[in-house]
């Protein structure tokens, strides 16, 4: 009797790997192709709403100076407090924009470059101001993806746009 030892795969075998690859291909490919905008300006929203929390937290902490909050500039959104407040350097918490266009929409003055939080958590402007006076709407744009944060006047921080 001549037996021989068969190897190599099953077909079933076979077929498993075949799905198991097109399912990681399907999850994965999005990722590395197609819309990287979309990522960006979701990871930029993320990060927007973590560093508009903190100030919050901190202006609401150190009830003795106002204030704590945001500039932007062209290129980035980075913390800021009033004169005379000093913030620990935390380069690493700036906002790099990219390609993304951030637009502030408020009628805080100045709030399109900066704007901060009082000791309750609203919004004011670098003077100070009581809270319930304005909403503070920052618009996200990059390629056909938009998102929106909203600061409301009462302080609470949403990912979408203001009512």
């Amino acid at each position: 009797m001549n037996h021989r030892i068969a190897s190599g795969f099953t077909l079933v075998e076979l077929i498993i790997v075949i799905v198991v690859i097109g399912i990681l291909a399907v999850s994965v490919a999005p990722r590395f192709v197609g819309n990287n905008a979309g990522v960006e300006i979701a990871t930029i929203e993320a990060r927007l709403m973590g560093l508009l929390r903190l100030q919050q937290q901190r202006a609401m902490q150190d009830t003795a100076t106002c204030c704590y909050g945001i500039i932007r500039t062209s290129t980035k959104v980075a913390m800021k407090a009033i004169s005379g407040v000093s913030l620990p350097a935390e380069s690493e918490r700036d906002i790099a924009l990219g390609a993304t266009v951030l637009t502030i929409h408020s009628a805080l003055p100045g709030a399109s470059s900066e704007f901060y939080f009082n000791s309750k958590g609203c919004p004011v402007s670098s003077n100070g101001g009581a809270c319930g006076e304005y909403t503070i709407e920052i618009a996200l744009s990059a390629g056909t993806e938009s998102r929106r944060v909203c600061v409301q006047s009462q302080g609470y921080i949403n990912a979408e746009a203001c009512p």
